[in-house]
């Protein structure tokens, strides 16, 4: 009976403890369930209101910088009176859009001003030119590019100085001419390798000498000097187009007299006179051949028809033979053709970088 008592007592307790319980969780266990679901609805509604204060500060943010550009630009108008009043014609003349094509242009106006003072134009210097500013734009529309436009030009400078003796009095030059100049060039273009000026070769062999270790001319040289070998070198440099002659002095190998040189004295104001050429002593055969020089290129700078060449006086000594190879042997006999003033022309400096930049 007893035992019945206490069985009856456990299941009523029981009872009542499964009373306590939701969806088999104690009250304890709802109440956290509750708190963790506000805690996530919490963090999703701040999660929202941080990016919509988000969105609101970058509007924020355009909102002042629009305002401060609309502000520099009302102070831009309100300083500049001649914008002010052409903005105020255009608003009483025309439609909103009207107004904002207006400014459209005026921005882009602004951009090709800055443009122009890049390139080192004004727009004064634009307006001049705009007829040739079109002309350029048709023509490369039609594919003619700016650098073939320059090659053109440059090789039509070289036609006109190539005719330059060639022109009439209308100053323009024959077809004939124009034609023939272009088949020169054409024809020298088929050769092989560059054109050199021929050179002037005067050997005592052939009976250009002077006397044994001096460098005085005989009357013979020098007369044939101021004939035909001056009008030689002008004809030469005109076909050429050359400005520079140099004269080299070339000797054999026979010994100079032994005695005291006085070149680097003397030599320099050896081209004043014949006399002062005669009095030259040089010691070996280097300084003789370049006295040589000395001497011819003193009656070729006298001559008025060579005032605008340069004329420079060059030693070869006994090294170089006539066939233009090293005398590498001491050949102790008289050579006459190693004996001998050679003259060459060629281009300056100053002519070549023009020959290279047209």
């Amino acid at each position: 009976m007893r035992g019945k008592i206490v069985t009856a007592h456990i299941t009523r307790q029981s009872s009542s403890y499964r009373h306590g319980l939701v969806l088999g969780l104690t009250m304890a266990e709802v109440m956290l369930l509750l708190v963790f679901c506000l805690l996530i609805a919490t963090g999703v509604l701040l999660s929202r209101e941080k990016l919509a204060r988000l969105d609101l500060e970058q509007q924020l943010r355009s909102a002042v910088l629009a305002r401060d550009a609309n502000a520099h630009m009302a102070s831009l108008i309100e300083n500049s009176p001649q914008l002010r009043e052409a903005l105020e014609q255009k608003a009483r003349q025309s439609s909103s859009a009207s107004i904002d094509e207006f400014w459209r242009k005026l921005v882009e106006s602004a951009a090709v001003v800055d443009k122009l003072d890049q390139a080192g134009l004004t727009p004064a210097d634009a307006a001049a030119e705009a007829d040739q500013l079109a002309e350029a734009h048709r023509l490369l529309q039609k594919g003619v590019s700016l650098p073939q436009v320059k090659a053109d030009a440059a090789l039509g400078a070289r036609l006109r100085k190539a005719l330059a003796q060639n022109t009439g009095q209308d100053g323009r030059a024959s077809d004939a001419a124009i034609i023939e100049t272009v088949e020169k060039g054409l024809a020298s273009g088929d050769k092989v390798g560059h054109l050199w000026p021929p050179i002037i070769k005067l050997s005592e062999a052939d009976g250009y000498f002077f006397e044994s270790g001096k460098a005085e001319l005989q009357p013979a040289f020098e007369k044939t000097l101021r004939t035909s070998v001056i009008a030689s070198l002008l004809k030469t440099a005109k076909d050429y187009d050359v400005d520079v002659i140099e004269v080299v002095g070339h000797t054999d190998e026979q010994p100079v007299s032994v005695h005291r040189s006085n070149l680097d004295q003397e030599l320099a104001s050896s081209f004043e006179s014949p006399e002062a050429i005669g009095n030259l002593r040089p010691s070996d055969n280097a300084g003789l051949g370049l006295a040589r020089a000395v001497a011819v290129v003193s009656v070729l700078s006298a001559d008025p028809r060579l005032k605008n060449y340069k004329i420079l006086p060059l030693s070869g000594a006994q090294l170089i033979k006539p066939d233009e190879t090293l005398a590498r042997t001491i050949s102790h006999g008289e050579e006459k053709q190693r004996r001998r003033i050679e003259i060459r022309l060629r281009k300056s400096a100053r002519l070549a970088e023009e020959a290279t930049t047209n």
